[in-house]
């Protein structure tokens, strides 16, 4: 197994850090994954070295405003857009037509952002601990004029990020739906502007118009424990993708890449096919 540590410079200019994980033996495709808001790619470590005994290769990414990457100032480079062009600028980089993309809470809010938007560059999605539609005070009128105004005041006062890094995801902890000091370390490490703009533009557009439009093999996981976005979202998010696949792990939360590794790799390694 060989790991690289890269950088690029994306097209408005902010700083996207990824890294490289090459199994022996490994071929196409590659599992490209994408951790939640105030997370980075360390998120996904044990079930990554999970998968790269197993014989997968992978890329993992630290989103814009998160980890190593870029934490940009302006708004407008927490555009949706922006997140999607990252992902893509990444699989140029790397001379890479298709991945299986997956996602985990935010990150697979993204990860069907990218399969409505460009689905040429995805062989199957894998959607983990996701949602189809926005917050409850994101879906009455003047609750999301409230909350989008009261985001937008504090994510413009909100300082820069204090200490940029990756956070430490210690083996064996069981990780809590919520947690006071995991949000501390999520402001600490990538600003109060960064979690809430990135929140804000994954997690507003409601999707639930839209996923008839995905086609390619999906695999959809969820705990039965999960309070941040209960199973009978994903169980909806099931009924509208037609070539989709739905796996409950019980008594999983909404941390299920953390909590539980062994479950959430070996339906990954179900659903992808095995290396020639």
């Amino acid at each position: 197994m060989s790991t690289q540590k890269k950088s690029l410079t994306s097209s408005d200019g902010t700083a996207v850090y990824y890294e490289t994980y090459a199994a022996e033996n490994h071929a196409e495709p590659i599992i490209f994954l994408l951790h939640g808001v105030g997370g980075d790619l360390d998120a996904w470590q044990y079930v990554r070295d999970n998968l790269l005994k197993k014989g997968f290769s992978c890329i993992a990414m630290d989103i814009r405003g998160h980890g190593y990457s870029g934490h940009p100032r302006a708004f407008k480079k927490y555009a949706l857009p922006c997140f999607i062009e990252d992902f893509k600028e990444i699989l140029e980089a790397e001379k890479i037509e298709k991945v299986i993309l997956a996602g985990h809470s935010l990150g697979a809010i993204l990860a069907t952002h990218i399969a409505l938007n460009c689905p040429e560059k995805l062989e199957k999605l894998v959607l983990i601990s996701s949602s189809n539609v926005p917050p409850p005070y994101l879906r009455i009128p003047v609750l999301k004029h409230i909350s989008i105004a009261l985001m937008n005041a504090l994510a413009f006062v909100s300082p820069p990020a204090f200490h940029p890094r990756h956070s430490l995801y210690p083996e064996g902890k069981f990780h809590k739906d919520y947690e006071l000091t995991g949000l501390i370390r999520t402001i600490w490490h990538n600003s109060l502007r960064s979690y809430l703009l990135s929140s804000k533009e994954t997690l507003m557009p409601n999707l639930a118009g839209r996923l008839h439009e995905i086609t390619m093999p999906t695999l959809i996981i969820s705990g039965d424990k999960d309070s941040i976005f209960p199973t009978a979202i994903s169980k909806h998010i099931h009924a509208e993708i037609k070539n989709s696949k739905f796996t409950v792990i019980p008594n999983g939360n909404h941390v299920l890449v953390l909590n539980n590794i062994p479950e959430v790799t070996n339906a990954l390694a179900d659903f992808i096919p095995e290396r020639k």
